[in-house]
């Protein structure tokens, strides 16, 4: 009696379709997250300035600017956009933040004004030792501002409040 071995040579429907399905799942997850950008991390630090800014005015009974600059080269390499957080007056105290490569200040609104295109220049949010959060210097009520971000590559933009009496930021 003889044996005849065959050799296998390829991969099975089976094996192929379970390789298809990985790679379906895995592109689910992980693409989003480069679609964006960078945008997430864009709001992430806009979060923590702003919490930043709060805690500062709070805790130091100081009244505190965070200042957005949208001043960037827009070529192939374009600087990126800063945020600022100062003490009024002595300035004493100085942090700054940046927001990722092509992430951008977009539009500037206070909540009952129409949105402002923020392309170039600084616009600047006033923090209270009071809690509270407003677009005008010499004023002491609460302002809503929305800040919207953009990645530059794709068109992509997503907005945050900050609120004004409490100082948190929501989607």
């Amino acid at each position: 009696m003889r044996i005849i071995h065959v050799k296998h040579n390829g991969f099975t429907l089976v094996e192929l379709i379970f390789v298809i399905a990985i790679i379906g799942i895995l592109s689910g997850i992980i693409l989003p997250v480069f679609l964006h950008g960078g945008l997430d991390e864009g709001v992430s630090t806009l979060k923590s300035s702003v919490f930043n800014a709060k805690t500062f005015a709070i805790t130091k009974r100081k009244r505190c600017t965070l200042t957005l600059n949208a001043d960037y080269y827009t070529g192939s390499n374009p600087s990126p956009c800063l945020l600022t957080i100062q003490d009024t007056g002595t300035s004493t105290f100085k942090k700054q933040y940046q927001l990722p490569k092509y992430i951008r200040f977009w539009q500037y609104e206070v909540v009952g004004s129409s949105p402002v295109s923020f392309t170039s220049g600084t616009k600047t949010v006033y923090f209270e030792p009071s809690g509270i959060a407003h677009d005008t210097q010499g004023i002491n009520s609460p302002q809503d501002i929305i800040i919207t971000l953009k990645y530059i590559k794709t068109g992509t933009t997503t907005s945050r409040t900050i609120i004004g009496n409490t100082c948190q930021i929501r989607k």
